[in-house]
């Protein structure tokens, strides 16, 4: 799976997966035009919709007879550190409260998005360049760091 950022001006980013694109901006308060969401708020609205569509994955294999489900997430910001400290998922839907519960937890095993923070993925940063041929050469910062060490020990 991969997705692509591609920065349009000022703080405006259009990101696109598969054949769909959304733009992302930030807010005035941090020198935006608001033309899109914010990186931040995309991220919740990933935890979001990946579980609610674990939920109802879920309450279909259940045959439960679900006629709504909603999925809010608070997202707690650490300024300070960037980076949110908590994050609140609300479900909502005209589901019975028994069958919501029943439903919970089965469908975090279903959830990639909350799988992967609530277990802290490793992220690799990676310089990519185009070799002018319609081809992409990747270099691996951590490869590179570890081959500059061996060459300065030698």
């Amino acid at each position: 799976m991969q997705v692509q950022a591609v920065w349009k001006r000022n703080y405006q980013v259009e990101v696109s997966a598969r054949q769909f694109r959304v733009p992302i901006d930030e807010a005035p308060e941090f020198n935006g035009e608001d033309t899109g969401m914010m990186p931040t708020e995309l991220f919740l609205c990933s935890l979001a919709s990946c579980y609610c569509l674990s939920l109802v994955y879920v309450a279909k294999k259940k045959q439960l007879k679900l006629k709504d489900m909603r999925v809010n997430v608070i997202g707690k910001k650490d300024k300070k550190n960037f980076t949110f400290s908590r994050l609140i998922v609300e479900i909502e839907s005209s589901l019975p409260s028994r069958d919501i519960e029943e439903i919970i937890d089965p469908a975090v095993k279903y959830c990639y998005v909350s799988n992967t923070v609530s277990k802290s993925c490793p992220i690799e940063y990676v310089v990519s360049k185009n070799t002018g041929d319609g081809r992409r050469e990747t270099r691996d910062r951590i490869q590179e760091t570890e081959e500059k060490k061996t060459t300065s020990n030698s």
